[in-house]
């Protein structure tokens, strides 16, 4: 049974049972989610959420960067960090069709042992638009990248390495590890659906597979795969008024047995600079990740900026280790856009579900 270094002393064996219950759960999370970057803010995250996202939105390149701290009250809190960029390189006017290109790259953060997954990928999409005054759009998306994992084993201490309360590193940990790095080649694909029905509503739906080909990833001796893991999402922005626009959005993801649903909405309060172009917008909402946690988000844009922040209250079991102490979110994200007004003559959506 591993412990960390900190946990060498007489006086630290007798907080052995709450570190017991916080080691089994996050060893539970790992086996669901840990090749899985994982965001409150999902949709602040295209690429990584469904590769059919890329280059689908109103403007000409857009990057954004997400970082979420986890568990702020354990020693050392769960880290992941993403940035990525994506634009529309080819794009036929007459046929109204677009082709996408993106990259991303992620990476997490855990444990005393410094265990680090990092995720590089380039996706592409074909979008089209469709239907009268072009305002339907239809994309299909794929990626392809590799993945690193690794560990420091020799931050590692085993309950093996014990005797008598104290703690001898020269003895065996019995365990048995064939490497503590790992490469492989991951690949996934998805597909959206996009109306607009007037200039300030829009209504997206999509859908994604990651992990199609199942890399298998172990540092042991078992020959475990990762498991292809689906993701189904829902994003909107719905006018009320001039200056009032409502955000309902919902994400359901499924990975053998673990499953992930969210389900909220923004309000969002916006100035115009003119008829197709916002100068600032303030708004938040509440989200609610199933029988895990409550999520509160607030956001604010000058023009084509965003920065974003949230914050998730821990209602799951869990919160006997972490004391309520969910996650810290922050992201911010840019598109570069025209001057003109765009090709769909509507609002763009700051999530950008054109």
């Amino acid at each position: 049974m591993y412990r960390p270094l900190h946990q060498q002393t007489p006086e630290s064996r007798r907080s052995a049972c709450a570190f017991a219950l916080l080691l089994v759960l996050c060893v539970s999370v790992f086996t669901a989610r840990a090749q899985n970057h994982h965001y409150s803010q999902f949709y602040t995250a295209p690429i990584s959420m469904n590769p059919a996202l890329t280059g689908a939105y109103d403007g000409i390149f857009r990057v954004n960067a997400n970082q979420r701290t986890q568990w702020l009250s354990v020693t050392k809190p769960y880290l992941t960090f993403g940035i990525g960029a994506d634009g529309a390189i080819y794009k036929n006017h007459r046929r109204q069709e677009l082709l996408g290109i993106g990259g991303t790259v992620n990476t997490l953060k855990a444990g005393d042992v410094g265990y680090t997954s990092t995720q590089a990928l380039v996706s592409v999409s074909f979008i089209k638009y469709v239907g009268r005054q072009n305002r339907n759009k239809i994309s299909i998306g794929a990626y392809a990248g590799m993945f690193n994992n690794f560990f420091d084993l020799n931050a590692a201490s085993w309950d093996e390495q014990f005797q008598h309360n104290f703690y001898n590193p020269y003895l065996g940990s019995g365990e048995e590890f064939l490497t503590t790095k790992q490469y492989y080649f991951d690949m996934g694909a998805g597909a959206f659906w996009s109306i607009s029905p007037n200039r300030m509503s829009t209504y997206q739906l999509g859908f994604s597979a990651a992990h199609l080909n199942q890399p298998k990833e172990t540092f042991g001796t078992t020959n475990q795969k990762l498991p292809a893991r689906f993701t189904a999402h829902f994003l909107s922005r719905i006018g009320l008024t001039s200056n009032l626009a409502l955000e309902p959005m919902a994400m359901a993801s499924w990975q053998r047995t673990f499953h992930e649903y969210v389900l909220g909405t923004n309000i969002e309060y916006f100035q115009r600079k003119n008829n197709y172009t916002t100068l600032f917008s303030l708004g938040g909402g509440i989200f609610y990740r199933w029988n895990d946690a409550i999520i509160a988000d607030v956001f604010f844009d000058w023009q084509n900026l965003r920065l974003g922040v949230s914050y998730d209250v821990n209602i799951s079991s869990f919160r006997v280790a972490t004391h309520g102490r969910g996650a810290l979110e922050i992201s911010l994200s840019y598109i570069f856009r025209r001057k003109s007004v765009t090709r769909t003559g509507k609002e763009p959506c700051p999530y950008d579900v054109m």
